[in-house]
């Protein structure tokens, strides 16, 4: 037979063992809470590193057309490429000598929908003279 004082003894315990299961599992959700928030901000890093990737190849393809299918003049040209809107800036960047006239060639690219350049390429191109 179990007396008063050993009944009381087991409540105790078996209301610190429901505490100390409690604290775990909370325990548990902050870290599963902060795992899935580490997780979840990886992977939008992660497409943002793509979309600025596929950018930078738009750019470079644009910058590399820039006075090699038509002679450069200054102006602009603007198109797009999937969800990316390009503009492809030509302007003179030094005097005309017996060599041909030096043009800076800027290319920038966003998306459609607006926002800030996801890529910007600039170089120095030579026209000859003619």
């Amino acid at each position: 037979m179990r007396s008063r004082a050993q009944d009381a003894a087991a409540d105790g315990e078996a209301g610190s063992v429901f505490i100390e299961t409690l604290a775990a599992l909370l325990l548990l959700a902050l870290v599963l809470g902060g795992l899935f928030q580490v997780l979840t901000e990886s992977a939008m890093r992660r497409q943002q590193a793509e979309t600025r990737l596929y950018a930078l190849m738009v750019a470079r393809s644009a910058l590399a057309q820039a006075g090699s299918d038509k002679p450069l003049t200054e102006g602009s040209t603007e198109g797009q490429d999937g969800d990316d809107v390009w503009l492809v800036e030509t302007r003179r960047c030094g005097a005309s000598n017996e060599v041909g006239a030096l043009y800076c060639v800027t290319v920038s690219v966003r998306d459609a929908a607006g926002g800030p350049p996801l890529a910007t390429l600039e170089t120095r191109r030579l026209a000859p003279r003619v």
